[in-house]
């Protein structure tokens, strides 16, 4: 009975060795964990240095495929697979992105004021844009910005919200935009100094050449006299009679 119970109690004493051996290998990898052999579930007990250079789950999956041997358990293993046993990613990066990013904010630019203008002033300015025939946009010295209005004359339509480009519009927009597009010119101010629009109204000069002149003379645009801006009238007027007598442009 003796030899029985010897016999007995050594087998359950084998048994209860080998049987946590082969659930729990216990021999730790270098980033101080293990493989659980019955499902392949990756145990962090003890991370190490390496295993803290992870900043979130993929690089600590990239770190137990380079540094774990258990080919089989490493080649299928995914975050479901990995038990940190309350180790935290130190740089608190999360494995999954987040979708929740802050929209870009625009700088802010301050509008640079228009420069002091008085009636009968003058100003060098850049054009940097032509609207139309008759209407440009400017850069003055200091940076400011402004639209153009040519005083005295009217050419053709071709931006206006509510009506269609008008004859021989476009060839009045092309010809103004290859003369200024880009060239400093002298804007003359007159008695009024701007619409009700609030664009500033100027007679333009290139060099010694009055452009608002030109623009009828050469049969781009009509007169168009609007009180108190009568400081060129005779000349425009001079100038489309002599257009008409030429049929040139609108006179055609």
């Amino acid at each position: 009975m003796r030899k029985f119970l010897t016999i007995a109690l050594s087998f359950v004493m084998l048994f209860g060795l080998v049987t946590p051996t082969f659930a729990h290998p216990g021999a730790l990898d270098e980033l101080g964990g293990h493989f659980r052999r019955a499902d392949c579930t990756y145990l962090l007990h003890h991370p190490t240095s390496l295993a803290r250079k992870a900043k979130n789950m993929q690089e600590l999956i990239a770190l137990i495929k380079k540094y774990n041997s258990n080919s089989k358990c490493t080649r299928g293993l995914t975050p479901s697979k990995v038990n940190l046993e309350g180790f935290t990613f130190s740089h608190s990066q999360s494995h999954t992105p987040s979708t929740h990013t802050k929209p870009a904010t625009k700088p802010t630019t301050k509008k640079v004021a228009l420069p002091l203008i008085k009636i009968n002033s003058k100003h060098t300015v850049k054009v940097i844009r032509v609207v139309d025939g008759d209407t440009v946009e400017v850069r003055f010295s200091n940076g400011a910005t402004a639209k153009v209005r040519l005083i005295g004359v009217n050419t053709p339509e071709t931006v206006h919200p509510n009506k269609p480009v008008e004859k021989y519009g476009k060839e009045a927009s092309n010809y103004t935009k290859k003369r200024l597009t880009n060239k400093t010119v002298t804007l003359e101010f007159d008695v009024q100094i701007k619409d009700k629009y609030g664009r500033l109204l100027a007679y333009v000069w290139i060099g010694k050449e009055l452009y608002n002149e030109t623009l009828v003379k050469e049969g781009y645009a009509n007169v168009m006299t609007i009180p108190p801006n009568v400081k060129y009238q005779k000349r425009f007027v001079t100038a489309e009679r002599a257009a008409r007598q030429a049929k040139k442009g609108l006179w055609k």
